[in-house]
């Protein structure tokens, strides 16, 4: 008979299994390998500890500590990717997590597995640069067809034809999606090469999302769908980028509203979690397919009758990217015919001594 625990042993992975108490369970000998650990003397020991250990070799180790144990309990898959350094060359994983079972079914940790991608990343940022390189060509030729089409229909030159003004507006709300898919893309690539620049100051989430709610106004009104706001009591601030988090906020809500049926809702809920601001926008649309749930926030990923909605695919995956570029969490929960919850969280602004 086979042990498990050598066929464990045996992957080209990393995995961990922590209890409900965030204390570890079991780690396989390629993990161990990799952080240099004797595993026997980590078995019962705190997954914060471990968190620590890694600290040197992961960029971001607090929100790696944090989402680590955050994780825990959930029912949820996850997967996130991550780098990790060793000298002067750096590494990305991908850790996958999902819930821990008892023979009867009952949750009682969480097993993570741990992938090198180092070369998937490779192909897809040399992707990313020639996509960003094409796009920015693009933008110039694209923005002079709109300028000249905007200037025909105003009648700089003269009056046109109906006939001729149906296939003007057509060449320019072609041109509007296009560049917004340029644009989409070009935002996204200098996020993906760390490239953005961010302001962070101390936020109140309520103001942005009555913001975003105003921005959003005139699209729900025309869809038929009402705003809500609650604001939660007594939320802290978060430091984060005005602008970016607007833009996030504004995207999920945009989202939610092109799903909802006419007269639907859609709601922003605001609270406090633990070291976190948690923000919500919840529809009443058609859901997303549980199969669907892990791709929505993939590049140029539409799912469900997204293509029929219309939109570039790309909004989702720079909301994501924002939110990650603030050490925050996005995640999405959603049942089909019962609508989508889309949340994201911030960590609260550090108390000023």
């Amino acid at each position: 008979m086979v042990n498990p625990l050598e066929v464990l042993d045996s992957l080209d992975a990393g995995v961990l299994a922590v209890d409900r108490q965030n204390c570890i369970l079991y780690l396989n000998r390629r993990l161990a390998r990799s952080l240099n650990l004797n595993r026997e003397e980590w078995v019962g020991r705190p997954a914060a500890d471990l968190a620590r250990v890694v600290a040197p070799v992961i960029t971001s180790a607090e929100s790696f500590e944090s989402q680590l144990l955050w994780q825990t309990g959930e029912k949820e898959e996850r997967s996130r990717d991550m780098e990790w350094t060793s000298g002067d060359s750096v590494f990305y994983i991908r850790e996958q997590s999902r819930p821990l079972r008892n023979s009867s079914g009952k949750i009682i940790g969480r097993v993570f597995t741990y992938h090198d991608v180092s070369r998937e990343k490779t192909v897809d940022q040399m992707k990313t640069e020639f996509i960003a390189v094409a796009s920015h060509e693009l933008r110039t030729p694209m923005t002079s067809i709109k300028g000249s089409v905007d200037l025909i229909l105003s009648g700089f030159a003269g009056e046109i034809s109906a006939e001729t003004q149906e296939l003007l507006e057509i060449a320019q709300n072609s041109c509007d999606r296009l560049i917004r898919l340029i644009n989409g893309i070009l935002d996204l690539a200098k996020i993906e090469a760390g490239q953005i620049k961010l302001n962070p100051v101390p936020l109140d989430l309520r103001e942005v999302a009555e913001r975003s709610i105003r921005s959003v106004r005139a699209l729900a009104d025309r869809s038929e769908v009402t705003l809500t706001l609650d604001e939660g009591k007594d939320l802290p601030t978060v430091e984060a980028d005005k602008d970016r988090i607007e833009q996030v906020v504004t995207n999920l809500l945009s989202n939610a509203i092109k799903f909802s049926p006419p007269k639907g809702e859609v709601r922003v809920e605001l609270k406090t979690e633990n070291a976190w601001v948690k923000c919500s926008v919840i529809d009443e649309g058609p859901g997303i397919q549980p199969e669907d749930l892990e791709r929505v926030f993939g590049k140029f990923q539409q799912v469900g009758d997204s293509r029929r909605k219309g939109g570039t695919g790309l909004g989702l995956a720079i909301t994501q990217a924002l939110v990650h570029e603030h050490k925050g969490r996005i995640w999405v929960e959603s049942k089909v015919n019962e609508g989508s919850r889309f949340n994201f969280v911030l960590p609260i602004s550090p108390a000023k001594s």
